[in-house]
Formats: C-alpha cells, structure tokens, sequence
C-alpha cells in the first residue's frame, strides 16, 4: 500500500475522527511548550523588526491555540457561541500565563506580563474572526442565501 493511501485510510478511520483535534491541541501544546523552552541568547541582541516579529509569532501561536481550543469545545460543548468564545478565551490566557511562568525556569528566559497581553491578544483576535464567521453563517442562513443562488442557477 502507498504511503498516501495509507493516510487517506487512517483519516478516514472513525477513531482517527474522533481524536484528531484533541491531538492536535496536545501537539500544539507541546510545540508551544518546546518554543519557550529554548533559551534565547544564541539569537543574540535584536533589533527592533526581530523583536516585533517575534511578537506577532507569539500572537500567531495563540491565535491558532485559541482556534484548536474553539474547535473541541464546539463539537463536544454543544452550547451557545458565547459559552464556547468565553471559554476559549478563558484557556488560552490560562496556557499563558503557564507558558510565561514556565519561562521564568528556563536560562535566559524572563516571563512577562506584557508577553500574556500579547498572547491574549492573538487569542482574542482569532476569537473575533470567529464571531464573524458565525453571524456572517447566521446571516446567510437566514436569507436562505443557497436556495436563492440554485435559482439564479437554474434560470441561467
């Protein structure tokens, strides 16, 4: 069996399902926790484009941290988009505040407040992309958006 097929029959396993995005988060976790691991002084002195790209990467991994969260809360919460956004939100800045205080045991890392506020802020930008989402959804459900556009099809 070739190497592709053999991951298309796994994906489609019913068990592989099931704990996709429950893996997923712990590899996440895991990579998050590996990055702020490393000691920084083989970088050496940043200029200020290296310490701004560093924090929009902190954003960046927060962001897709608060997605994966999102994700597992909305398959097995089943409850309100609030409920699951306040949730999320509520996660992530706790995995912060780990994160950063796990940095105050690594050599040459310090943990900060200002890296939570930035963390957070990736969290919460991610969580307003989805609350978009879901009222763009809501909104085109409600016009009934598909039915309308198979008509204008169906005439053309």
């Amino acid at each position: 069996m070739k190497l592709k097929e053999y991951i298309k029959k796994i994906m489609a396993h019913r068990h592989f399902q099931k704990y996709e995005k429950y893996a997923s988060l712990v590899i996440w976790v895991g990579i998050i926790y590996y990055l702020s691991s490393q000691g920084l002084e083989f970088i050496g002195p940043a200029s200020i484009w290296e310490f701004i790209m560093r924090k929009i990467f902190h954003m960046f991994e927060y962001a897709i941290l608060a997605l994966l969260i999102f994700r597992i809360l909305r398959q097995t919460e089943k409850r309100h988009i609030y409920w699951d956004i306040g949730w999320t939100l509520i996660f992530t800045i706790l995995y912060a505040i780990s994160d950063e205080y796990h940095q105050t045991f690594t050599l040459g890392r310090v943990g900060t407040y200002r890296d939570v506020m930035i963390d957070s802020f990736g969290a919460l930008v991610a969580i307003w992309l989805l609350y978009l989402d879901y009222h763009h959804r809501k909104i085109m459900e409600s016009k009934n958006i598909p039915s309308q556009i198979a008509k204008i099809i169906k005439k053309g």
